[in-house]
């Protein structure tokens, strides 16, 4: 397979929004900014958004990268996957990297479309700002969940569930849940304190365990939520 290399690949285009910020931002702002592209460049390289195994494979036997062989049509193409999955379920950071994380995807694409490096598409441009804006807000619920479960002591009697749950209905000071692995439709209603019922987003993942008591289901771990 042969792969035509653009004008500007991934990394001449990072390497150019990258001195544009520079200019024009603190140094510690700057060096945040050059420490989220470097994550996203990871990601690129890990995954390969939009491109097959074959590609991969064929790219890397020749000595290629991602971000050294696609240019501007594939730069984006990870967004959504970057923010909503990678950042919370792969990534070990607080709360300022994943603000920063989107705070910078944001940035980055209204620099492409404004230099002609991609489309003006409004939907997309939604969809990353609604992704920059939740991903902090995951992870502050995720510290709110994990503050509240060490100070109460996790519930382990009966039934327990292990795996990834998606938030299915919220009201105040309970939630409820559905596993992804199948079996329960139902998980609930778990008890949470008010504020972190108003934080839960329905729609959005929870990594951890659940179990059921005499009591009723009980939150026992988590270990990550992503939007």
């Amino acid at each position: 397979m042969s792969t035509p290399r653009p004008d500007r690949t991934i990394d001449d285009i990072f390497a150019e929004f990258l001195a544009a910020q520079e200019a024009r931002l603190s140094s510690k702002t700057y060096a945040r900014y050059e420490g989220i592209i470097d994550l996203y460049r990871g990601y690129l390289e890990r995954y390969w958004p939009g491109h097959s195994r074959e590609d991969c494979d064929a790219v890397t036997r020749a000595g290629g990268t991602y971000c050294g062989t696609y240019g501007a049509a594939d730069i984006a193409s990870g967004f959504s996957e970057f923010l909503g999955y990678f950042m919370p379920h792969k990534v070990i950071a607080g709360n300022e990297t994943m603000k920063a994380a989107g705070t910078v995807v944001n940035k980055l694409t209204r620099w492409l479309a404004a230099r002609g490096y991609t489309e003006v598409d409004e939907a997309a441009r939604g969809r990353v700002r609604e992704a920059a804006r939740d991903l902090p807000a995951s992870q502050k619920l995720l510290d709110a969940l994990n503050d509240w479960i060490e100070a109460t002591g996790p519930a382990r009697s009966g039934k327990e569930i292990e795996g990834h749950f998606v938030i299915q209905r919220v009201e105040p000071k309970q939630i409820w849940l559905e596993s992804l692995l199948g079996g329960d439709s139902e998980i609930g209603p778990i008890p949470v304190p008010a504020a972190i019922a108003r934080a839960c987003k329905v729609g959005w993942d929870i990594g951890g365990v659940v179990a059921r008591t005499a009591r009723g289901w009980r939150l026992v771990e988590i270990w990550n939520i992503s939007p």
